[in-house]
């Protein structure tokens, strides 16, 4: 920066939101010449074009607002979340690279299960992946998603797949469920993120006598956990010392709060509503479960070693 040759600015008005410190810290070459902020916003920076202020961030409907000039395109959706997305599809690119349009999971579940012309209530459908297994296997979708990017990008999937399902933005604990009946009641990534599982799976038992789970669990021994997970078993990631005791009926479930810290931070986190969630031991998971009034467990993709913690597929039917 040349230097600085004083003018008459008796006659030229400093913006009203004009702040001295912040400009000096948004132009740090006028801060190192040693300069006077508003002498050198008047006689240079104005004509500049210099930033004087911090700008405030776009609001969700100003963005909104904006349009597009290039050429309209299936990939032009996908990129309004350019680092948000978990899932992947064909013939698009996203961040994401969870195939959950292929689960295994869901094709051991329709091994099963005939969900031909049978209602699912789908909670926390993520990105709207296994919505589009359960459409490939004829069934009618009612899914609710409570988290508000996911839920688009559930709108986003919809339109590029050209799904049926309902979507429906809400938060599905706040759901009344007690008039309401489902074939089958499909919860895919979601028990773990519950501050009150228990509560949670008293209330979907009440409208489906068929509920497919994968969740993680909490297991005591952690010396059969993923090695990877070490270090945030240590950092009391899990309070495991500190397990909840939930009374239900004559039954006790134990309960281990999971923080998720860092995770918080990222533009597609879709976990729980809260900083925090509660794990069930996997005994006391299956135990409500016969509690609750299911006849028939059967267990699969039972993996103790998971990346994430130990995780297991469960399909009930009373």
């Amino acid at each position: 920066m040349g230097n600085i040759v004083s003018s008459n600015t008796s006659n030229t008005t400093l913006p009203d939101d004009f702040d001295a410190e912040t400009y000096l810290a948004l132009h740090p070459d006028v801060k190192n010449a040693g300069v006077d902020a508003a002498t050198h916003y008047l006689n240079y920076g104005k004509a500049e074009g210099r930033q004087y202020k911090t700008e405030t961030p776009k609001t969700f409907e100003e963005s909104l607002a904006e349009f597009l000039t290039i050429p309209p395109s299936e990939q032009n959706a996908f990129d309004l979340f350019p680092t948000a997305w978990s899932s992947a599809f064909d013939g698009v690119t996203t961040s994401g690279n969870f195939r959950g349009a292929d689960d295994a999971r869901l094709k051991w579940l329709f091994q099963k299960v005939d969900v031909q012309g049978k209602s699912v209530l789908e909670l926390g459908p993520l990105e709207a992946a296994h919505t589009y297994m359960l459409e490939q296997a004829g069934a009618s979708v009612l899914a609710i998603e409570s988290n508000k990017g996911a839920f688009l990008r559930c709108l986003i999937t919809k339109n590029y797949l050209d799904l049926s399902a309902k979507f429906l933005l809400g938060d599905f604990e706040k759901m009344d469920l007690s008039n309401k009946s489902f074939d089958l009641v499909l919860a895919s990534g979601v028990l773990y993120h519950m501050k009150d599982p228990v509560g949670l799976l008293d209330a979907i038992s009440k409208a489906s006598d068929k509920l497919f789970i994968w969740t993680h669990y909490f297991e005591p021994d952690l010396s059969k956990w993923n090695p990877s997970l070490e270090p945030s078993l240590k950092a009391k990631k899990w309070k495991y010392e500190e397990p909840i005791v939930e009374r239900f009926g004559d039954i006790e479930i134990r309960l281990v709060k999971q923080n998720y810290g860092e995770a918080l931070g990222w533009s597609g986190f879709c976990g729980g509503s809260d900083v925090y969630s509660n794990w069930v031991y996997r005994e006391d998971l299956l135990n409500l479960l016969t509690k609750l009034g299911y006849k028939r467990i059967e267990v699969s993709f039972d993996d103790v070693h998971h990346e994430n913690g130990p995780a297991f597929c469960l399909l009930c039917e009373k």
